[in-house]
């Protein structure tokens, strides 16, 4: 069986995903101050997707706080004429760990159940309202402010979600505090709707017409200080704002987003933080020739003072290789954010760092995989919650089959390719110049390539999957040079 050494770009976009299991500071990337616009005033903020059926939304002048302000207007008459708006997170925020500030009124008389936010595209009852009484409420969830909204005033809300935790804060005052996932990001485009009722409930007339004076999204939660000081000046705020920060704890393994030995020469890593760049972006377009980009978006990673290689840089995560020079033991990394610098922060390094990509969806247990034929994607069949995907079906691995898994940190290869570099078209590839083996469930099995992909700082490890396996999830690790690849991570396998 030949192994296609080159990779499906839709996978690359899964293998460099910016979704992250732990929380960091606070960081801003997205403001929108609704001066006659629904742009973002940050870089890497879209432009907010305004609905306008009746035709008579727009920007008014209001006194908002004590002081004249040009706010958005959101008219709203029946329920298939809901106004609001929405906005696409994907690359924006940490889809399970987020902070949104608002700053609005609603222009109604109220007496009814009215939508604030929804996070799973309008086909859900599940979200974020003000009930008839006025107060701040999880539907279905029991979970009431004591706070009592009164049409005309203006409103300082902040929520945070912070994993299985979603909090309220009103006016700098902390309202709801559930313990709940209800608020996590799932869909594909992660879209945040605000003021628009669901479209697939049996009483769609939860909306009301509002004025929004300022949105503001963070990537990780807000502290209950950070909502105070932004309730006390909100159109001022410097919160989430400042030089590069990041603790040792922020530096991970880019596969497994393990804090453990988290830098090997050539191998991913991510960075968590706050203010790490001001845009969010990849290297798609910004490789010099074969070279991976030491710069990104204003942004650089210097690790014992030599320049990593950039491929995705956001306020809060940063993803780059780690130079070739660097040599085990206990390194010093910096960041640097349009010529300002972090304070230097201490991670340890290894020579190897062997691990498989994972997908985000179910805590990152199934590993980044293909049919070597390139015809499907390897996963449980309902992982994504779509059959195919760029045209390529989902589907677990059968018996027989033969797979290509993705990994990163294997080592130098033969000949050598120096980090950050794109390989040269080569016939055999680039196998690692290491001794490997690899166990399929509990037995051992042979891999049919171990070496570079067609791309920076990606291997790939083909192999067959056994052909005598009942169907199941089975554990995949590789071993090179005596250094195994976590456990934990799988293979799913159906017949």
């Amino acid at each position: 069986m030949k192994y296609h050494l080159n990779m499906h770009s839709s996978v690359f976009a899964f293998l460099l995903g910016t979704a992250s299991l732990f929380a960091q500071s606070a960081a801003l990337v997205a403001t929108y101050n609704f001066q006659n616009s629904v742009n973002g005033s940050q870089g890497a903020a879209p432009a907010l997707n305004v609905l306008n059926p009746t035709g008579t939304n727009g920007f008014v002048t209001d006194t908002v706080l004590g002081q004249p302000r040009t706010v958005l207007q959101l008219a709203s008459a029946r329920p298939n004429q809901n106004a609001g708006f929405s906005v696409n997170t994907v690359n924006l925020i940490n889809p399970i760990s987020y902070s949104i500030e608002l700053l609005f009124t609603f222009t109604d008389g109220g007496g009814s159940w009215r939508r604030l936010l929804d996070v799973l595209d309008r086909t859900s009852d599940r979200g974020l309202y003000v009930n008839p009484s006025g107060q701040f409420d999880f539907t279905r969830l029991n979970s009431r402010s004591n706070f009592t909204l009164s049409p005309g005033s203006y409103v300082h809300m902040v929520l945070v979600v912070n994993n299985s935790r979603a909090m309220v804060y009103i006016n700098g005052n902390a309202e709801n505090d559930l313990s709940t996932n209800s608020m996590n990001l799932t869909t594909p485009n992660r879209t945040l709707t605000f003021f628009l009722d669901n479209l697939e409930d049996t009483s769609p007339n939860e909306f009301a017409s509002a004025r929004v004076a300022l949105l503001r999204l963070y990537t990780n939660p807000l502290t209950a200080t950070e909502a105070r000081q932004l309730a006390t000046s909100p159109f001022n705020s410097t919160v989430g704002i400042g030089p590069p920060s990041f603790l040792t704890s922020g530096v991970r393994n880019g596969a497994t987003f393990s804090e453990s030995s988290p830098i090997a020469p050539g191998a991913f890593f991510s960075i968590f933080g706050s203010s790490l760049s001001d845009n969010t972006g990849d290297w798609s377009d910004a490789f010099t020739g074969v070279n991976a980009p030491t710069t990104l978006n204003g942004t650089r990673v210097l690790i014992n003072n030599t320049p990593a290689f950039l491929s995705f840089t956001s306020p809060g995560q940063l993803n780059a290789i780690v130079p070739d020079t660097i040599t085990p033991g206990n390194v010093s990394i910096v960041v640097e954010k349009n010529g300002v610098r972090s304070t230097a922060v201490s991670a340890q390094a290894r020579a190897l760092n062997p691990a498989f990509f994972t997908y985000d969806q179910r805590n990152r247990r199934f590993i980044a995989a293909l049919a070597a034929d390139n015809s499907a994607y390897i996963a449980p069949a309902d992982l994504f919650g779509v059959s195919t995907i760029n045209g390529l079906a989902v589907r677990p691995a059968r018996p027989g089959d033969f797979v290509i898994a993705y990994g990163m940190g294997l080592g130098p290869t033969t000949p050598n390719v120096p980090a950050g570099t794109i390989p040269a078209p080569r016939d055999g590839g680039y196998p690692i110049a290491g001794t490997s083996t690899l166990r399929f469930g509990q037995r051992p099995i042979s891999s049919l390539y171990t070496g570079l992909s067609n791309f920076a700082g990606v291997y790939i490890v083909g192999f067959q999957v056994p052909g005598d396996l009942s169907p199941g999830d089975y554990e995949l690790q590789i071993t090179v040079n005596g250094i195994s690849s976590p456990t934990g991570v799988v293979i799913p396998v159906a017949r």
